[in-house]
């Protein structure tokens, strides 16, 4: 194997050692791959060409195979197994002739079935498994069982159950002095879970001590408050006061910054707040008595943060992992992951066949969601630099995650060429297809090996990049494929892709075509060319890639080799330094370029809007003026905060005070404020799992208590127990998250809430037993206190400022396909030209705006995971149809992706670049207004919930005549004698296949959305 693989240094078609190995296990002989193996470089590129003296162009129709030199056509009367077989047997053949003239047909069938056999062993030598099967899977179902199935529930038990000794356990118990609040040492840790990370962890409890810290805050000034105007004698309008301004303002602020951040550790850090601060604003009473009492509210904070303290120990003590540990692996698997996605796509690429299974699919979502993971892992680690004093250590793991998750993108881009060339293989039929099959195999032929190798060295370098055994993989054997060794096969496969497509060009099948006007086939013929030019292309991009992770890497062992001593100065806050990250803050809005409203016209004088002459009115300014009140987190916060101070007004009046204490409304705000979302779905799925886990947990609770009545020992065993199964269900969010920890806060709320009365620490609740709980009796007032806050919550949401996430799906849909459109209509290729003037790449509109429109299309899932929630008389959501029309869309984003790729790399047009770009001016324009225009039907129908009419903007034939434009500038600068390098056309190539992938993506859509609003009601159209 090292053998071989330094030999890539000196050979450029090499045959990889498991082929050659596996060739001799199953004794099948490949004669022809293992002689290209003495053959060098030199031998084979010269100035960019191979020395081959002539070339085979193939077809299968009706039988007969074409054979010959360059010029000619000769009819041979044998079979072929079929074109792709072929083309198999092309990867071995170097530059040797294709077939021998006097090969009988047995002969050729065994010769193709012999390299199929050698090209499919490579392929799966690469992907297969290289240790035991047995032992394999008994290690992985060890390690699966013990870190996610056992390991993080049975932390997170046993914090509990620590934390449920502050209630059973005497010494401690008293420690903390007498009242009834207790279990919020328990209710901090089903919160504050112990299986997270260490940096985690240390968020979530920076987040908490914020929260509590808020909370007091609010609670003193409310105390406050209420003696001031009790000593004006004017209670009542304290009481107003603090309703208004901390209750309503408060808590509505808490849930404003709680959808604002969109931080795990920050949500149940707000929902702590929530909690402390509805323990003194209702519970305690001094506000309603207008005193000022801080024994209640240092106690509840006292307690809270018992149970943190209990949470973090555990974490850090018990199974501890570091997310930075976490995310080395994340970026290993994400490595390995690419490393299969690469080979089978090259695979079935070069062997002409689709995937014939989901098992791609899956692998290509196993990818995606890793690469998600590894934001959350990188900010969580980012903590953990902090404490170690590694922080310029973090710089790197930054950038190191960025180039690999920019990889990403360029297996997006192959296999959006992979799934077009395979249209485009089955569009043909008859002579169209042979014309196309001849093509193609002139690719395989004179690329195949190049590729091959490539993909092998690529493959090996992924499979062990970038850590090895938690350290970093600084230096990569050189048997592996070190980076010079990419360089070199990348450089080789570079030099072959050029001559590849001067020889495709060349050809008298692509050149006859286009001679004899026959625009069909010449339209077809370019495609794929320029399918097989933009795959061989996005090889380059991703071996580009791969090298800027290795560089990354490299800086990152010179860093750790010189022994840099840990530092702290971030403590200094004082003092400001150059920052290496910028800040974690949540972007749910997708920014939007000034000019892009511009392109909506056509007309130069247009582009820049005249401001009105005359005053603005008042009504428009002030218009403007609340545009922030229009935005769904305020509107959703101002919910909650008015809808909190209606429920907790009965709490300040004397004739609804008593009733609304004997059914402890304190938990009934607090599950007013927990259950509320900003979407109608969100709030209905929670309600519906709060109610449930709510009786399950009061049903819990009264059994566990008939069992064993204040027994200070089997209670906590049996909590212990009833944890394990909850947090089960909290971290596997099935069936929802929020199930499994309503039910245990419940527990929480009766169980312990009654030892503790049981145990004397009452504070004047003998309505509920005192030193004999009547169990039935709290379980009872908690069910109501929570089913009371839960229906309050959902008549808030239904009622009050809407938000339905059916509706947010189909105006962000829109809108995104609105930008799309403009997008495609600001025609980025005008500017290339003008590049290297006074256009920089960052005024090329939209383009830059990739990244935050492919995030947008992950916030679409969200909304259709929520609008399915939402109660629907006309029948079940049609999700599946909408997941199809995001992933065509995102199909769309991946073409868009290969377009940007070539125009932020083309710093500096050719002659030949500014040339073809003024050739196919009208042709293009006249393309991006249509696909604009379709872009802009379907919004309108999605928005209005009306079919599509049956005539829609033709856009293949503008694109078929945008083509023909193209084959006849190459023509004219054949017959000019102008013969440039066909590597020039490339940004044409992934111009060309973005407009079939757009095409392809909108007929899609167009069949999702007529099957979605196919049918009109009677209603629909009336006036």
């Amino acid at each position: 194997m090292g053998d071989w693989l330094f030999s890539t240094r000196r050979t450029t078609t090499s045959t990889p050692p498991r082929l050659e190995s596996e060739n001799r296990r199953d004794d099948v002989t490949c004669p022809s791959l293992n002689a290209s193996t003495s053959t060098s470089p030199e031998s084979q590129v010269q100035h960019g060409h191979f020395q081959n003296d002539s070339s085979t162009e193939i077809s299968e129709n009706g039988g007969e195979l074409y054979s010959g030199s360059k010029n000619t056509l000769r009819k041979h009367s044998f079979q072929v197994p079929s074109s792709s077989s072929v083309a198999l047997s092309l990867l071995g053949t170097g530059t040797t002739s294709l077939l021998d003239q006097t090969s009988t047909t047995d002969d050729l069938e065994a010769q193709a079935r012999s390299h199929r056999n050698c090209i499919n062993r490579d392929m799966i030598g690469r992907t297969g498994p290289r240790r035991s099967s047995l032992s394999y899977n008994v290690w992985s179902a060890l390690d699966s069982f013990s870190s996610l199935t056992f390991t993080r529930p049975l932390k997170c038990a046993i914090t509990y159950f620590l934390a449920s000794l502050v209630v059973f356990w005497a010494p401690l118990s008293r420690a903390l002095g007498s009242g009834d609040a207790k279990h919020l040492a328990a209710t901090a840790t089903v919160y504050f879970h112990a299986s997270r990370s260490v940096g985690s962890m240390i968020e979530a409890t920076m987040f908490a001590e914020i929260a509590l810290l808020y909370g007091a805050s609010l609670s003193v000034l409310s105390m406050l408050t209420a003696r001031l105007f009790d000593e004006l004698d004017h209670i009542v309008v304290g009481h107003a006061i603090v309703l208004v301004v901390f209750c309503a303002g408060g808590l509505g602020s808490i849930a404003f910054l709680k959808q604002k951040m969109k931080i795990a550790s920050f949500n149940t850090a707000c929902s702590l707040a929530s909690l402390s601060f509805a323990s003194i604003l209702i519970h305690e009473g001094s506000i309603q008595r207008g005193d000022v009492s801080f024994s209640k509210m240092t106690q509840v904070s006292v307690i809270v943060n018992t149970g943190i303290v209990i949470a973090t120990s555990v974490c850090f003590l018990v199974f501890p992992y570091m997310a930075i540990t976490k995310l080395k692996e994340t970026s290993n698997k994400i490595m390995k992951t690419y490393a299969n996605s690469l080979s089978a796509m090259t695979q079935n690429f070069i062997t002409g066949t689709a995937f014939t299974s989901n098992e791609f699919d899956k692998l290509l979502k196993s990818s995606q969601s890793l690469i998600c993971s590894l934001d959350t892992l990188l900010h969580e680690s980012m903590y953990e630099h902090y404490i170690r004093g590694t922080v310029d250590e973090y710089y790197f793991h930054t950038r190191l995650v960025k180039s690999v998750q920019e990889l990403s993108q360029h297996i997006g881009g192959l296999k959006s060429s992979h799934a077009m060339k395979l249209r485009l293989m089955e569009a043909g039929h008859g002579y169209r297809q042979t014309s196309c099959s001849e093509l193609f195999d002139v690719f395989v032929h004179y690329l195949g090996p190049q590729m091959d190798n490539l993909v092998s060295i690529l493959q090996n370098a992924l499979e062990v990049l970038p850590f090895h055994g938690g350290r970093l993989e600084s230096r990569i054997r050189a048997d592996i494929g070190s980076k010079d060794t990419i360089m070199l096969a990348r450089q080789t496969f570079d030099d072959a892709r050029t001559s590849t497509l001067r020889e495709m060009y060349s050809m008298d099948v692509f050149r006859s075509h286009i001679e004899s006007n026959n625009e069909e086939i010449g339209v077809l013929l370019e495609e794929i060319a320029s399918v097989c030019g933009q795959f061989s292309y996005g090889l380059l991009n991703f071996t580009d890639g791969l090298l800027q992770v290795l560089t990354v890497i490299e800086e990152y062992d010179a860093y750790l080799n010189h022994n840099h001593p840990r530092s702290w100065y971030w403590i200094k806050f004082w003092e400001r330094r150059t920052s290496y990250f910028g800040p974690f803050t949540s972007d749910d809005a997708v920014t939007v370029p000034q000019e892009l409203s511009r392109l909506f016209s056509d007309d130069s004088s247009d582009l820049r809007f005249a401001k009105p002459s005359g005053p603005v009115p008042l009504g428009l300014r002030l218009w403007r003026a609340l545009r922030m009140f229009r935005r769904n987190d305020v509107k959703y916060g101002i919910k909650v905060g008015v809808g909190a101070m209606i429920f907790t007004m009965p709490a300040f009046f004397n004739e609804t005070r008593d009733i609304f204490y004997h059914y402890r409304g304190e938990w009934g705000l607090i599950s007013f404020v927990i259950v509320m979302n900003i979407s109608i779905g969100s709030t209905l799925s929670a309600a519906f799992y709060r109610i449930l886990g709510t009786v399950i947990g009061t049903f819990s609770a009264y059994v566990a208590w008939q069992l064993f009545p204040s027994n200070n020992i089997a209670l906590p065993i049996v909590g212990f127990f009833i944890a394990l199964i909850c947090f089960q269900i909290i971290l596997t969010g099935r069936p929802n998250t929020v199930f499994g920890r309503f039910i245990l806060l419940t527990f929480n709320l009766t169980a312990l809430y009654s030892y503790s009365l049981s145990r004397g620490d009452d504070e004047n609740d003998d309505d509920e037993g005192g030193l004999h709980p009547m169990i039935g009796e709290i379980a009872m007032h908690r069910l109501v206190a929570v089913i009371a806050g839960v229906l309050w919550g959902v008549i808030i949401t239904l009622y009050v400022w809407p938000n339905s996430a059916r509706a947010e799906l189909k105006r962000k849909l829109g809108i995104l396909w609105i930008r799309l459109g403009l997008i495609w209509k600001s025609d980025p290729l005008s500017k290339m030209s003008l590049l290297e003037d006074n256009i920089s790449q960052s005024q090329h509109i939209g383009l830059r705006e990739e990244q935050n429109l492919a995030k947008s299309c992950l916030k679409l899932r969200d909304l259709v995971a929520q609008a399915e929630k939402e109660f629907r008389l006309k029948g079940q959501y049609p999700v599946q149809q909408y997941n199809v029309i995001i992933g065509v869309t995102e199909e769309i984003l991946d073409a868009y992706h290969n377009v940007n790729t070539m125009v932020l790399r083309a710093t500096k047009s050719s002659e030949l670049d500014t040339d073809i770009i003024r050739y196919t001016e009208l042709e293009r324009k006249e393309l991006g207004n249509r696909i604009f225009l379709l872009f802009y039907l379907l919004s309108s129908a999605l928005r209005l919930g009306l079919p599509l009419p049956d005539h829609l903007p033709n856009t293949e034939h503008a694109r078929e005549r945008m083509i023909a434009k193209v084959n006849e500038f190459r023509l004219k600068q054949v017959s000019d004698a102008r013969i440039g390098n066909e590597d020039e056309f490339v940004l044409f190539y992934s111009f060309i296949l973005a407009t079939l992938s757009i095409n392809e993506g909108l007929l899609h859509i167009i069949a999702m959305q007529q099957q979605i609003y196919g049918t009109i009601e009677d209603e629909t159209l009336a006036i």
